[in-house]
């Protein structure tokens, strides 16, 4: 079965979202966001679709055979042509298959941000690629630009089930190395890895100029630990089962994990990444509404 936008985003969430664009803080291959102007100036390029004229654009890229057959002026888009190139980046490890009762899994919801943010790009003719790893790259389409592609986007997401233990930091190193221009990196995952390993694979990616997002996605018992009763803990990755009272681990448990999302922060924050921390049990639409309003003050 075919999938398209509408299988994560309802036409009043698209109409939310139809106000808002997705730019970067830096300057994007030598251009300032905004410019539409290719910084690869006698450079091959590859013809990737057609948009309709507006008033600025280079005349020499007006293609004359559609005029003649439409009566309408179209310009041909080459890939070079987009001023930003955005790879959604998404855990989908075993741990990110988890979702407490009444809650969308991590993954799931980590799908339907990205599907958000891919219908933003796509909508400004920037381009959008999207990777998923667990252990290893198990998926990874490069950033391009067209309808067509937001549905290759859309259809990845949709086909991945989770699974495998996860090493976010080997991936990312991976994934640097392939990703030559500089450009927007969304990184999407409950980060339930090593530390160290992440935010060093973040610094490759920063080192390179990309302006990087970090979404760190948890479910509200994960957050909580709001169990009253003698509950089994299953490891999603590894199967190992302990058993506990949540009761008298809830403390020592909720200052642990407060450590890691302070140090996530305060990474973040050296490396001049935009950290986020999101629930699952926030609508997703509401999250993406919040963050980009949150993005646009921080650009004026």
């Amino acid at each position: 079965m075919a999938i398209g936008i509408s299988d994560f985003l309802t036409p009043e969430a698209m109409r939310k979202l139809d106000g808002f664009v997705l730019r970067s803080r830096y300057v994007v291959e030598g251009f300032q966001v905004g410019s539409h102007a290719s910084p690869l100036k006698g450079a091959s390029v590859e013809f990737n679709d057609y948009r309709q004229y507006v008033k600025g654009d280079n005349l020499r890229n007006l293609d004359w055979k559609v005029f003649g057959r439409t009566d309408r002026y179209y310009i041909k888009q080459f890939e070079e042509e987009t001023n930003l190139r955005v790879q959604v980046i998404i855990d989908g490890s075993g741990s990110m298959g988890y979702g407490s009762a009444g809650q969308k899994t991590k993954y799931e919801y980590a799908c339907h941000v990205a599907a958000a943010l891919g219908y933003i790009v796509s909508k400004e003719r920037d381009s959008l690629g999207v990777t998923i790893y667990d252990n290893e790259v198990r998926q990874h389409v490069p950033a391009r630009s067209g309808k067509r592609h937001l549905r290759v986007f859309l259809e990845r997401l949709a086909g991945h089930t989770p699974k495998n233990r996860t090493d976010t930091g080997l991936a990312l190193h991976a994934l640097a190395e392939m990703i030559s221009r500089r450009g927007m990196i969304v990184l999407l995952s409950d980060l339930f890895d090593d530390p160290p390993a992440v935010f060093n694979a973040l610094a490759h990616f920063r080192k390179k100029m990309h302006d990087v997002i970090l979404l760190q996605i948890l479910d509200p018992v994960e957050l909580d630990l709001a169990i009253d009763r003698m509950a089994e803990f299953i490891d999603m990755e590894t199967g190992e089962k302990l058993e506990i009272d949540p009761s008298s681990a809830r403390l020592a448990y909720k200052q642990e994990l407060q450590k890691l999302i302070d140090q996530c922060r305060e990474k973040c924050a050296v490396l001049n990444v935009d950290y986020r921390l999101v629930s699952t049990d926030q609508g997703f639409e509401d999250f993406v509404h919040q963050y980009l309003m949150e993005r646009r003050r921080m650009s004026l």
